[in-house]
């Protein structure tokens, strides 16, 4: 398979740990601004009942904690990011029907085979490879020029994952 050259950046290490968690901030930022326009539109009608400031305000506490959590992980990213030379220096990434290949310039290579990795995820800026002791593996979708290229990976690796757990599965 063609290999995929890339540089990772601060933001990248966050997208990835928090699709990781499963946390899908602009998701998240938009259902809590529904639930508080909801709640402030009752509130405003003739609808209102006792309680509904009360739960006005546990949903806005809510989403000001939820959201100094996202900002945090964002924040340990960058710290793991600036400490990391690994991280920062060019790298990559090739897959077969065996596993995945990352190396970085300054490291060795890594061969992950299908079978340690329990899933693979993506959003609008990077795929992610989540192995099943817990370690992830970042590639932005930036560094895939061709979209036929990451359309392989993509089918690679959910048909390769699935096969491997259902063969785990089994035994």
């Amino acid at each position: 398979m063609q290999p995929v050259e890339y540089t990772l950046q601060a933001e990248d290490i966050a997208s990835a740990r928090l699709l990781a968690l499963g946390v899908r901030p602009r998701v998240e930022f938009s259902l809590f601004a529904a639930a508080l326009l909801g709640l402030s539109a009752i509130s405003l009608s003739n609808l209102s009942f006792g309680a509904l400031p009360l739960i006005v305000g546990l949903t806005a506490c809510l989403a000001a904690f939820r959201l100094t959590q996202i900002n945090k992980v964002r924040q340990a990213a960058a710290t793991a990011f600036k400490r990391n030379e690994t991280l920062r220096s060019l790298t990559v990434a090739m897959w077969d029907d065996a596993g995945v290949s990352i190396q970085p310039a300054t490291a060795l290579v890594e061969r992950i085979p299908w079978s340690a990795l329990a899933s693979f995820k993506e959003n609008d800026r990077i795929v992610l490879f989540q192995q099943t002791s817990g370690a992830i593996h970042a590639i932005p979708r930036r560094a895939f020029s061709d979209k036929a290229v990451l359309a392989s990976l993509r089918r690679t690796a959910r048909a390769m994952i699935k096969h491997e757990s259902r063969s785990d599965s089994g035994k």
